[in-house]
C-alpha cells in the first residue's frame, strides 16, 4: 500500500532532483497488475473512458522462472497532483482495482510533458 509518507517523499524527492516542475502538471502513469490479460483490457477500456489514455499490457518480470505470467497495466494522464491529491488518486485505484477483481493496483510513476516544442530537434 503506498501511504501519504511515501508519496510525501516521492514530492520531495522530485523536487529535490530539479527535473520536475511539481507545481505545474505533469505525465502520471499508472500500473496495475493481473494475471488475466483480458480483465486488464477491460480495465483499460474502462480507464479510457475515465480519462485516462492507455499506454500497454506488457508481462511482469518474474522474480523466479516457475512463476506463473503476470501482466501491467499501463494508462497515464496529464494532470497535477499534490502529496493529497495523488493520495486520493490512489486510494481510487485502489477501489478500482478491488472493484473490477484485478489482483492489485500497484504504483505510479510521473514524467514531464514531452511536446513538439520541447524536443530537441
Amino acid at each position: 500500500m503506498i501511504t501519504k509518507e511515501i508519496i510525501e517523499d516521492f514530492f520531495e524527492n522530485l523536487d529535490k532532483g530539479g527535473e520536475f516542475d511539481t507545481s505545474s502538471k505533469l505525465l502520471w502513469g499508472y500500473f496495475f497488475l493481473d494475471k488475466n490479460k483480458s480483465k486488464l483490457k477491460i480495465a483499460a477500456e474502462k480507464l479510457s473512458k475515465l480519462g485516462y489514455q492507455y499506454v500497454d499490457i506488457f508481462e511482469a518480470e518474474k522474480e523466479n522462472p516457475n512463476d506463473s505470467e503476470e501482466y501491467y497495466l499501463h494508462v497515464e494522464r496529464i494532470e497535477y497532483h499534490d502529496v493529497n491529491s495523488l493520495d486520493q488518486r490512489n486510494k481510487d485505484f485502489y477501489l478500482f482495482a478491488k472493484n473490477n477483481n484485478l489482483d492489485c493496483y500497484d504504483g505510479f510513476d510521473a514524467g514531464n510533458i514531452i511536446t513538439s516544442e520541447n524536443v530537441i530537434k
